[in-house]
């Protein structure tokens, strides 16, 4: 069989349309498609030639990039006018002929994708190679477990337990084995993100001019939602592609100027979103962004220099004209914006679950406080930090595996970084600064890029030490090595002369296999 979907793929006609699957015209395309989607409510047409991409491309691609799409811009196509969330509160993904019909589609997705993970084996295996197989395990026993001896465990804690586990490492597993992963993988996955955060933007663009979010001169924070999210989806989605945006503008030759300006625009989108944890992380990853091209020999360094000199003059002018306009425009993020937005209580629910439940936790659907506020929605209510979800609702076993995970992801760190190891290590980080006050990491589509890149930072790295850890140890290894040294220099001429020259010169043989690369 593999012999023969090779040769119907070697016919020029087939060639020419998976030439057109590997360009960045694909990728281009399905963007267009999503945001006409998400404009449109055209989600059915949408997702029926998302499924007819997905099987042609999982049986004819030599390589599974082209599924990279549908996993970064598949879920933006949803339409604000099919939203569950107040103040639309649509049932339009209630509806059983619809629930029928994505699960229809959802099974041909799977059986495409095993179907090439069995079909086309490649030489990589998860199960024996991965540096990360170890936390990815537990956290997935951890997720399948949540609440499982806590009197009041719901039986949703299993299904929900299983899509947790699967959107975190399934698309780590399937891409480890299918994926080839080259020289220019890092700039296709970067442009891939900027056109996602394009979609993302142009449909907050929408909100606000359409949709009537902006009344009495100040902004109606509760408004701001999409089909997929609400305002904290919004602003830490663009927030965590941010890093793209200037890794393109940095390996860019000609006109990376203008992945910079974008970068910029997407922050200005955050801040639009009124959202404190993605405004914070957006502009930590802004100002750091900005000063290391500033610094850094790259073709948009002397840009970049102007550049911020102009927003920084521009933002000082701004501020100091219109002080009143713009005050009354954020009034709702330095009311709201500002305060801890019952964090706090949260926590403490969590925390109090926690001691309820302590081995597994009390589950996602076991707290009464956590089913309050769910009845239009399709996730539980969350706690907000990744630890005390953690705790909460897997107990001290879940949260020990996911400190097992994140050491192992650290330590998995290239030693000497590249522009594009740096790239992956800054969603990472992004996507884990959000989740310290966001749940954003449990929704399903956020925890889809953060299992990609785990993947790709991974093939990227090599085995640790972790980076800002890295001196320390080479100087406590370096002292060692001295040590030892020595006294094989001392031993040595107390045992006589060698016999050759050669034999005296020769560097000590270290143990086979081991890796010496840097």
């Amino acid at each position: 069989m593999r012999i023969r979907i090779r040769q119907i793929a070697n016919l020029p006609a087939m060639r020419a349309i998976l030439s057109f699957f590997d360009s960045l015209w694909f990728p281009a395309a399905y963007a267009v498609l999503a945001l006409v989607s998400s404009f449109t409510g055209m989600e059915i047409a949408f997702y029926a030639i998302t499924a007819a991409i997905v099987v042609f491309t999982s049986v004819f691609s030599r390589d599974s990039k082209p599924l990279l799409v549908p996993v970064f811009m598949g879920v933006y196509a949803v339409s604000r006018v099919h939203a569950p969330q107040p103040p639309v509160e649509s049932d339009f993904f209630y509806n059983r002929g619809v629930q029928i019909y994505l699960l229809c589609l959802g099974a041909a997705f799977i059986s495409c994708l095993i179907f090439r993970f069995i079909v086309f084996p490649q030489d990589r295996n998860f199960f024996k190679e991965s540096k990360l197989r170890l936390g990815i395990i537990l956290m997935a026993a951890a997720f399948l477990l949540n609440g499982v001896f806590f009197g009041g465990y719901k039986i949703a804690d299993l299904p929900f337990g299983l899509l947790t586990a699967l959107s975190f490492f399934a698309l780590y597993i399937y891409f480890y084995n299918t994926l080839y992963i080259g020289e220019g993988t890092g700039r296709y996955v970067g442009r891939l993100l900027v056109m996602t955060a394009g979609i993302i933007f142009l449909q907050l663009c929408k909100i606000y001019i359409f949709d009537g979010v902006v009344s009495g001169g100040s902004v109606n924070k509760d408004n701001i939602i999409t089909g997929w999210g609400t305002d904290s989806d919004i602003g830490g989605m663009l927030a965590i592609f941010l890093p793209a945006c200037f890794y393109i503008a940095y390996t860019c030759r000609r006109f990376g100027f203008i992945f910079y300006v974008l970068g910029f625009v997407f922050f200005a989108g955050t801040l639009l979103t009124f959202s404190l944890t993605s405004v914070l992380v957006g502009g930590a990853v802004l100002i750091a962004a900005a000063i290391y091209l500033s610094v850094k020999r790259s073709p948009v360094r002397r840009f970049a220099r102007i550049f911020n000199i102009a927003v920084i003059v521009a933002c000082a002018v701004m501020a100091a004209v219109f002080r009143d306009l713009l005050y009354d425009f954020f009034a709702v993020f330095l009311e709201r914006g500002l305060g801890d937005t019952d964090r706090l209580g949260l926590w403490s629910n969590g925390i109090r679950n926690f001691l309820r439940a302590p081995l597994f936790g009390a589950g996602f659907f076991g707290s009464p406080e956590n089913l309050q506020n769910a009845a239009n929605r399709l996730l539980p209510e969350m706690y907000c930090n990744i630890f005390i979800q953690m705790l909460a609702s897997c107990g001290i076993f879940g949260l020990i595996a996911y400190i097992v995970h994140i050491l192992q992801a650290a330590f998995a760190v290239r030693r000497d970084p590249t522009s594009e190891s740096m790239f992956y290590i800054a969603v990472l980080v992004s996507i884990f600064a959000m989740s310290l006050s966001e749940n954003l990491i449990f929704r399903v589509f956020p925890a889809m890029v953060y299992s990609v890149f785990l993947l790709l930072s991974e093939r990227e790295g090599e085995d640790g030490p972790l980076l800002l850890v890295r001196p320390l140890l080479i100087k406590l290894i370096s002292r060692k090595k001295r040590e030892e040294g020595a006294k094989g220099a001392a031993s040595a001429a107390g045992g006589g002369a060698c016999n050759s020259a050669a034999s005296c010169n020769a560097p000590p043989k270290g143990p086979a296999g081991e890796r010496h690369d840097l």
